[in-house]
């Protein structure tokens, strides 16, 4: 095996036990396969706070502020049969199915050119 530095040996170890960790809470998750619903759930929290609109925001897309967080999980539980969300047809897919469902269920809207909501 490869010496470590300490710092270097000290993050293997704290990876090593962190992702003991996750595995162990990933087993208690009331939802299966949890390893999927952790990512793709992780996915949807990344394009909610991507699509925050802020004074600053420049995307052409934000969060529709009528849905909590739990609202969204909420519809994400509805959906999952008809979802059928899955790691198997690579991350680009699953991207772009996860972020049709949001625009699909109105998570996610356009903004127009100038920057205001279409009604």
């Amino acid at each position: 095996m490869a010496e470590l530095d300490l710092q270097e040996a000290t993050r293997r170890d704290d990876a090593y036990a962190q992702l003991n960790k996750l595995i162990d809470g990933l087993k208690e998750v009331n939802a299966f396969p949890p390893l999927v619903w952790l990512w793709t759930w992780d996915m949807v929290k990344d394009r909610l706070d991507m699509y925050t609109q802020t004074e600053d925001t420049r995307e052409e897309f934000v969060t529709n502020s009528k849905f909590s967080e739990k609202d969204v999980f909420d519809m994400f539980w509805e959906d999952a049969d008809k979802n059928a969300f899955s790691l198997e047809y690579g991350l680009e897919e699953l991207d772009d199915a996860i972020f049709d469902w949001m625009l699909q269920r109105d998570i996610i809207v356009a903004l127009d050119e100038d920057g205001w909501l279409d009604e």
